[in-house]
């Protein structure tokens, strides 16, 4: 009679092996968000679920990217060498967080790429995409949002027109409204990897300027820009109009002679004053990311908004005596 002998720990490591490779290969993670085709806004909901999907496969987290790969890393190593693959699993995740905190997005991209301007390229390109994919989002959001207002709309108009009872009304509403939080957690927690993604961003962002000098001073003269410009708006319009002129009565000969020149306007001796611009070249790589990761602060700012201001609308919006009206999705600015 043959004796089957187990092998536990040869089991356990080649299970790590696999389960590392899946770390190191960027598997991504399941939704806990589950589809109902019987949704009435099952069409609008499957569009914010592809933003899910898509910062659960591509979003760079410091600390868990550097968690995850530092624990695949040790997982393999003990298992190769045939250590302890637990603790080595623990020990290289601890070093892998230390490791991939706030600056794991840059620090990756070095690897992979030395040039500095190619390096701000690949950069600024990852926001660009960033920054089309929170529109993208924005809007299938807004859908979802004003479907489900739509829907409580319809359940208040049956009960008016007395098709459905009370009961019945308060019933469906209540039920439209658990399906709006859903929605909402979802939405949140996309603003959450949205805002994490932006922190990366920013990081490589400040680390590009570093690198060159007259970047900052682009766009300090930029800032300065801007600012003269408000100047000179505000100071063209308070200038009187034409009939006002026309209006007034004549001086007299007297009066003209005494008459003397006023000095300029502060405001206006600044908005007459030119533009310093720093001498640079045509194109600035670290310019450019620093104006597309501008764009990406203020896109995902909005987004944030755009679901507080949803929250706010959802009491009246699922009350049977309440009502709101419908927004058409938010004007998005454009990442160039």
């Amino acid at each position: 009679m043959k004796k089957i002998i187990h092998f536990p720990a040869r089991q356990r490591r080649n299970n790590v092996v696999i389960v590392g490779f899946c770390l190191l290969s960027g598997c991504s993670s399941l939704s806990v968000y589950q589809d109902d085709k019987s949704d009435i806004c099952y069409s609008a909901r499957s569009e914010l679920r592809q933003s899910e999907h898509y910062y659960a496969e591509s979003i760079v987290q410091g600390v868990a990217v550097g968690g995850v790969a530092g624990a695949g890393l040790g997982a393999l190593t003990a298992a190769i060498s045939g250590g302890n693959v637990g603790s080595a699993a623990l020990i290289g995740g601890i070093s892998g967080a230390v490791v991939g905190g706030v600056g794991g997005y840059y620090l990756a991209k070095q690897k992979d790429i030395s040039d500095e301007q190619s390096l701000a390229a690949s950069v600024r390109g990852d926001i660009l995409a960033e920054n089309g994919e929170i529109d993208r989002t924005a809007v299938a959001f807004a859908r979802l949002r004003d479907c489900r207002f739509a829907a409580s709309e319809r359940i208040k108009a049956e009960f008016k027109a007395g098709r459905i009872s009370r009961d019945v009304a308060v019933k469906q509403l209540d039920d439209l409204r658990r399906q709006f939080d859903d929605d909402m957690k979802m939405s949140q927690e996309l603003g959450l990897k949205m805002g994490g993604r932006l922190t990366e961003f920013q990081d490589a962002n400040n680390k590009i300027l570093e690198k060159d000098p007259n970047a900052r001073a682009i766009l300090n003269a930029e800032k300065l820009s801007k600012t003269q410009t408000v100047s000179a708006t505000v100071v063209e319009s308070t200038k009187p109009e034409p009939e006002v002129l026309k209006s007034t009565k004549k001086k007299t000969k007297k009066q003209l002679k005494t008459d003397q020149p006023s000095a300029p306007k502060a405001a206006e001796v600044i908005a007459k004053t030119p533009v310093p611009v720093a001498k640079t070249p045509a194109t600035s790589s670290a310019v450019e990311v620093a104006h597309v990761t501008e764009t990406n602060q203020i896109k995902q700012k909005a987004f944030v908004d755009q679901i507080d201001k949803a929250k706010s609308q959802a009491k009246a919006a699922f009350s049977l005596e309440g009502s709101v009206s419908l927004a058409a999705p938010e004007n998005l600015l454009c990442g160039l």
